[in-house]
């Protein structure tokens, strides 16, 4: 094997070097269960994976479809990017959706530069939970970071997923009719619960510090979740699957009725 493809999944910890490739990694045995095999570059596995039938299955698919090297443990902990490494890593090719896919679905959630991994990730999971797709706005952060895909729990793999510009995202929700909705403190906004969710709505939440970008809210009705106690205000990614959650109820009893 050459150093080469080491120095690949070494090099995909960053972002510029995910983007010119157009590869990322998925690493541990469940995730790399969920891999579409023919997406596969190529992979690593280490002897000490191979103790389980469910191991040994994993490795003799993916054999079938891309080049999957065995290495040192040793090796293998200095391309991983996890505490504890399971033993198993993949390099995979990008894929996201066409904006003709994205609208297939109800509801787009944007996220409007969502920086923190783990809360895009966690945002991400409760995207295909509910059947939903996902619009990821410029300075948000890469849906193609391990970090991301760990916290997704796969959702990265097979949700339609599709990057934006803010114009480029408020051009294509307006042509197609898609109602734009943005979570938002603000005195002209409606109570989450109290919107009717009718056809097909985007739900627009901001940073995690800035929250939604002016140039979203001045062109998106607001919406916010009222609390009672004495918290100030709710994580980014409990706040999407309160109002997610909500947006799916309605539609759900719309579409039996």
């Amino acid at each position: 094997m050459s150093n080469a493809k080491l120095k690949i999944a070494q090099k995909l910890k960053l972002k510029k070097f995910r983007s010119e490739f157009k590869l990322f990694v998925a690493e541990g045995l469940r995730l790399c269960e969920m891999v579409n095999p023919a997406l596969v570059e190529f992979g690593f596995f280490t002897t000490g994976f191979l103790k389980g039938e469910r191991q040994f299955e994993l490795i003799r698919r993916l054999k079938n479809f891309a080049q999957m090297y065995e290495i040192p443990m040793a090796t293998f902990e200095k391309i991983s990017d996890t505490e504890t490494p399971q033993g198993v890593m993949l390099i995979v090719r990008q894929k996201l959706s066409t904006l003709e896919e994205l609208l297939t679905k109800k509801i787009i959630v944007a996220l409007d530069a969502v920086r923190d991994a783990g809360n895009l990730g966690t945002i991400l999971r409760t995207a295909e939970a509910f059947d939903c797709g996902v619009a990821v706005l410029e300075d948000s952060a890469d849906v193609f970071n391990s970090k991301v895909v760990r916290a997704s729990m796969g959702a990265v793999f097979s949700l339609p997923i599709l990057k934006f510009s803010r114009v480029e995202f408020l051009e294509a929700m307006k042509s197609a009719g898609v109602e734009i909705l943005a979570a938002a403190l603000d005195s002209s906004a409606e109570i989450y619960f109290n919107h009717k969710f009718a056809g097909k709505s985007a739900l627009v939440f901001g940073n995690e510090v800035a929250g939604v970008s002016a140039e979203i809210l001045y062109a998106a009705e607001k919406i916010y979740i009222p609390m009672s106690g004495r918290a100030e205000s709710l994580n980014v990614a409990q706040a999407a699957a309160i109002i997610i959650a909500e947006a799916t109820r309605q539609n759900f009893f719309l579409d039996r009725n």
